[in-house]
């Protein structure tokens, strides 16, 4: 389609006393982070804005370094994997491009032409029953059935600049297909998805996105904007998949949604006809400190759980277990706040991280010894009071984007009100099991 014990972190603190067409209910092509059904989620994140790819424009500078669009972007830290193995990939057509399946795998790229295609079935081909286009990928690590959105998929859509129908000017060129997972690999189960098209877009006409849902390739990926469909497992009501499949669906109206409506994209589309597969991103993977992949962009001495190669004051496991990153100086710190009559400490968590205890605890001085546990989380596992505390706790998501959830905002308010203590301490204490231990 191309035109305890472990290792361990402690902060305390103290008190004293987009350009396009909208008309259904579901989300845009492109950054519409406050749609509460299907919000794009960023390929890219950076200084240069969200979701804007860093591209490679083939020129160099004065000195021969090769230029970038987006230069001072990256890759989204939020995708904790990416697709990594074929398990099986049969396009629909004969047509000679883009049917290197290897080219959905790794992370995205924004580039309209690292894509493999699904092939176009044309009409007399749909007359007899043939077979749509279908790749199937395999996770290395299985995704779980977190909060929010669990994996990602990326097309290479972009805005339509002319009228050659449908949408016309602003609507999406992108081709749209099935989303089918399993958690074996041979049992799968498809995603339930809405097509609100009411009539034939024609060969090389635009969609509206907001008429689309649970149907991959409605969110731009090209042209230097970035953004995939988010994809949630507790729709499907299974706990994990290790498998992705993606069907084409040829944009006539023959094929339907689960209401049995006609889905209806540009059709027929030739060369890398069909739906055209650049990326999967996983989100819901679980993670321990040593599997991190944001070690990979430090030096091998900078890795270590006490390291602080930003020198942001927050140390390699903290930057792990408050969703920041280590080579970033972002200071990812808790806050303090009072509320009816009450200090409260807020943070960041992770609910992806499964070696992990976060501990909330309370105290009246400094010592040592003197500090007490209220609430904790492990594993994952949401903040509960503990040690018969019964502590106020808040968690959302900590993201702008609607469709994120694994990020969580969480706030404990202490037990104890203020005006039974001169001073009152808060901190958060976090392990690790996956690190050998080195003491307080």
């Amino acid at each position: 389609m191309i035109p305890s014990a472990g290792k361990l972190g402690v902060l305390a603190l103290a008190l004293s006393g987009g350009a396009c067409v909208a008309a259904g209910p579901y989300s845009k092509a492109i950054n519409d982070p406050l749609s509460t059904t299907d919000a794009p989620i960023p390929g890219f994140v950076g200084p240069n804005g969200i979701g804007k790819a860093r591209l490679d424009t083939f020129t160099v500078d004065g000195t021969g370094q090769p230029i970038y669009q987006n230069p001072a972007n990256y890759t989204n830290p939020l995708f904790f994997a990416w697709a990594e193995t074929v398990a099986n990939y049969h396009r629909s057509d004969s047509d000679v491009p883009f049917n290197d399946p290897s080219l959905a795998l790794g992370p995205v790229t924004g580039d309209l032409f690292d894509v493999v295609s699904l092939g176009e079935l044309n009409n007399a081909a749909i007359n007899a029953g043939l077979p749509p286009g279908t790749i199937t990928l395999e996770l290395a690590k299985p995704v779980r059935n977190l909060t929010g959105a669990d994996f990602v998929i990326f097309e290479n859509g972009i805005i339509a600049q002319t009228n050659y129908g449908g949408a016309g000017v602003g609507g999406i060129f992108g081709e749209l297909a099935y989303v089918e997972v399993s958690a074996n690999g041979i049992d799968f189960v498809r995603f339930p998805c809405a097509s609100l098209t009411a009539a034939a877009v024609g060969g090389y006409g635009s969609i509206d996105a907001t008429n689309v849902r649970n149907l991959a390739g409605k969110h731009v990926n090209g042209n230097g904007d970035s953004w995939g469909t988010p994809f949630d497992l507790s729709e499907i009501g299974l706990p994990q998949i290790t498998h992705i499949r993606l069907v084409d669906i040829p944009g006539k109206g023959t094929f339907l949604d689960s209401s049995a409506r006609p889905i209806r994209d540009p059709w027929t589309t030739f060369g890398s006809g069909g739906f055209d597969l650049e990326a999967v991103g996983a989100i819901s993977t679980g993670m321990t400190f040593n599997e991190w992949p944001q070690l990979a962009k430090l030096a091998a001495e900078d890795r270590n759980a006490c390291a602080d190669p930003d020198g942001d004051g927050v140390c390699n496991l903290l930057e792990y277990a408050f969703a920041s990153l280590p080579w970033k100086a972002d200071k990812p710190a808790p806050t303090l706040g009072f509320t009816a009559g009450h200090a409260e400490i807020t943070f960041t968590r992770d609910e992806r991280l499964t070696d992990l205890v976060y501990e909330v605890q309370t105290s009246t001085g400094t010592a040592p010894n003197d500090w007490t546990t209220i609430a904790n989380s492990s594993a994952g596992a949401p903040m509960q009071g503990v040690n018969g505390n019964a502590p106020v706790i808040s968690e959302v998501s900590a993201e702008n984007i609607l469709s994120i959830g694994v990020i969580r905002k969480v706030t404990v308010r202490d037990t104890a009100p203020m005006a039974s203590n001169a001073r009152r301490f808060l901190r958060v204490r976090v392990t690790t099991s996956s690190l050998p231990p080195v003491g307080e």
